[in-house]
């Protein structure tokens, strides 16, 4: 249920979200253990934004920025890549862009 809701939303959801949408079918916990392994397996991506954290589901990681004023978010393509790093593997980054939409503005 928590990848079928990811595949239909094409936005970030925290696991909140998630499981309010998901009417409480699965518990909280639950939910974050699931995500955890999908983020372990690499189909999720999580991401924080106003010190929360996000999923979404996508085949390559990408950040959003969101709308200070309205919380409306936009897709914004990522073209960091970090290979060959001297003593590190699996690495991972985040980035929080935020602003103000033109509707707001």
């Amino acid at each position: 249920m928590v990848l079928d809701l990811l595949k239909k939303k094409h936005e970030p959801l925290s696991a909140k979200q998630i499981h309010k949408k998901l009417k409480q079918k699965v518990d909280l916990a639950s939910i974050y253990r699931i995500l955890s392994l999908f983020k372990e397996i690499g189909i999720v991506f999580e991401e924080r934004m106003d010190s929360k954290e996000y999923f979404y589901l996508e085949e390559k990681q990408h950040h959003h920025v969101i709308c200070k004023k309205c919380g409306h978010t936009e897709c914004v393509p990522c073209k960091h890549i970090f290979k060959n790093i001297k003593n590190f593997s699996k690495i991972s980054h985040n980035l929080t862009i935020s602003g103000i939409c033109n509707k707001c503005s």
